[in-house]
């Protein structure tokens, strides 16, 4: 972590359950509001949690950030969840976002869409750094964890599980995490 405080939305959006609170695979956790359901996987020394963001809640969340209207459409179309991840083991950990896949019911793969990737993006729309989406690739120490936004592109109220992948001890590990569900399309308004 490089010490950089979160705004409060991101805390909220991406916070972390106590050690023990954590459900088990496929089981939603309680998240900070009905409106935001969330998934975790606990099972493993690296632990994932989801928690399901609405296109307006990171709409709000990029504009309140002054990123430009083009950049804030094309993050607000994709599906976009608080993601914490924690090492729990007694050795460092490694993961890449790129490896990782959303598996919809048919069985395809659909790649996440790394912080580098969105950079890449955004850079002709004028914005050459970012804090907010999960890193690409990080090492994280015993105890260590992070958060950010992790995205798919996936049509709106789409299930899936999320194939995860870490190394340790230069073992590559993978797990899956059922049942995230993007959040969605927002109700027409009278």
């Amino acid at each position: 972590m490089d010490g950089r405080v979160f705004p409060l939305l991101v805390v909220l959006a991406c916070a972390v359950l106590p050690p023990g609170a954590l459900a088990a695979d496929a089981a939603p956790a309680a998240a900070a509001s009905a409106a935001q359901p969330s998934w975790t996987n606990a099972r493993h020394a690296f632990t994932v949690q989801l928690i399901q963001l609405s296109p307006d809640s990171v709409r709000a969340f990029y504009e309140n950030m002054g990123y430009p209207s083009k950049a804030i459409d094309a993050i607000a179309r994709v599906c976009v969840f608080g993601t914490s991840i924690r090492n729990n083991a007694k050795v460092p950990i490694t993961y890449d976002v790129a490896a990782w896949k959303a598996v919809t019911p048919d069985g395809k793969g659909h790649p996440l869409i790394t912080k580098t990737q969105w950079l890449h993006r955004w850079q002709p729309l004028g914005v050459r750094s970012d804090w907010s989406v999960l890193p690409a690739q990080q090492t994280l120490q015993p105890g260590d964890w992070a958060q950010g936004f992790t995205t798919v592109d996936l049509p709106r109220g789409t299930r899936f599980k999320l194939v995860f992948f870490w190394r340790e001890h230069g073992t590559q590990h993978q797990a899956t995490l059922v049942g995230p569900q993007c959040a969605a399309a927002p109700h027409a308004q009278p």
